[in-house]
């Protein structure tokens, strides 16, 4: 009876954390709390921004222009690219394996390996 009992709490417990993986790998778009957390973390520390979120690091309109979803970043734009100030990226759910969160010109977003911009968030215009 013990071993049964421990077989199914066994399975229970992969099949708990085998679904937890799933979801923070299918978290590959921002969703509203994301946002939210995303602009509240940035009016928090608009007074000293990190890389990537200061005024000298906004974007031309021509470059704006190049990042959206779906977009892969060219070498002028990944050389914008900063990474996600660790506190703000904390507060973000894990992103899927091989993807980070990156501060490119007053944006955050999500990328892959290959430079690949999964999700943005605007944090002011630029223009």
């Amino acid at each position: 009876m013990k071993t049964h009992r421990l077989l199914a709490a066994t399975a229970t417990a992969i099949l708990a954390l085998t679904g937890s993986v799933a979801l923070a790998q299918e978290h590959s778009q921002f969703d509203e709390h994301d946002q939210q957390v995303t602009r509240d973390w940035y009016n928090q520390n608009q007074a000293h921004p990190p890389a990537g979120l200061r005024n000298q690091d906004r974007l031309s309109s021509d470059e704006e222009s190049r990042l959206h979803e779906g977009a892969v970043l060219d070498k002028g734009l990944r050389r914008k690219v900063h990474p996600a100030p660790p506190d703000l990226a904390r507060r973000l759910p894990p992103p899927p394996s091989n993807h980070r969160y990156v501060a490119i010109g007053g944006h955050v977003g999500l990328i892959d390996n290959k430079f690949q911009l999964k999700a943005v968030i605007h944090l002011h215009d630029n223009h």
